[in-house]
């Protein structure tokens, strides 16, 4: 596949973000602000973005669409959609494991909170203000902010693969790392299909086009940073996170081969 020089330009845009929002997982971990309570608190807010910000939008578009099956929707945008529901909600239950094993080893009650009580529970203000940025871009800017949104979902995996790599470290990190590794393959594929499909619509747009798909695309990024720090109770101060946010971080390489691999698969 031919790739674009606008979409290599946006990748490498992006590629400082992403590798900060790997450097605010990989200073949790050993971050003194790390306890048992905020492993539990940022695994009930993934909790929460596994299934309200991913499972149910699929859920969703399902049910609205059923009708209009054929019609208006071929049936393999349909048997797509549900492959990415059950993801979803797949990845909800592996850090609901998780979540649920803190709260035994600290004699709390191990129930995991009701799908509605999770909704009204699990979200936090940074989060909001990442869900309520893209919806915006949606409707000030319409596919594009489509776009934007699809590109910049799951923040290249670098949770997932931060997570990961506490495999062998005993105790909380090896379930975390189970968890993150039943995650990684899923979410890496949903990202990278993203950037595909910008890639494959990106003939369309014009100069300008790319300019505003990779400001939105950026803008967006800058807020996931936010939303990763609080997630993770703060452990990168503010002065750090002000040169995150200005790009000032050693870029991630990107794998196209990968990237475009999934898009032909």
């Amino acid at each position: 596949m031919h790739i674009d020089s606008n979409l290599v330009a946006i990748v490498e845009r992006s590629s400082p973000f992403w590798a900060a929002e790997a450097e605010i997982v990989h200073t949790y971990w050993d971050s003194p602000v790390r306890t048992t309570e905020t492993d539990r608190l940022w695994l009930l807010r993934q909790m929460y973005k596994e299934l309200w910000d991913g499972f149910y939008p699929s859920f969703r578009w399902i049910t609205e669409n059923f009708e209009d099956l054929e019609s208006g929707y071929p049936a393999c945008e349909m048997v797509e959609e549900i492959k990415v529901m059950q993801e979803e909600f797949a990845h909800y239950v592996s850090f609901a494991s998780v979540y649920a094993a803190l709260s035994l080893s600290l004699s709390r009650d191990r129930a995991i909170p009701s799908s509605a009580r999770l909704r009204e529970t699990g979200d936090w203000p940074e989060n909001r203000e990442l869900m309520q940025r893209r919806a915006r871009h949606v409707r000030e800017h319409g596919l594009l902010g489509k776009r934007a949104h699809r590109f910049t979902e799951g923040g290249y995996c670098t949770l997932y693969s931060e997570g990961m790599n506490l495999k062998g470290k005993g105790g909380a990190d090896d379930l975390i790392a189970q968890a993150c590794s039943v995650v990684y393959d899923d979410e890496f594929e949903h990202m990278l299909r993203g950037i595909a499909d910008v890639a494959r619509e990106g003939d369309s747009l014009a100069n300008a086009d790319w300019n505003i798909l990779s400001d939105l695309a950026i803008e967006q990024l800058r807020a996931r940073l936010r939303m990763r720090n609080s997630q993770f109770s703060f452990p990168v101060s503010e002065a750090r996170m002000l040169a995150l946010l200005a790009g000032e971080c050693t870029p991630v390489v990107f794998d196209y081969d990968r990237a475009f691999g999934v898009a032909q698969s």
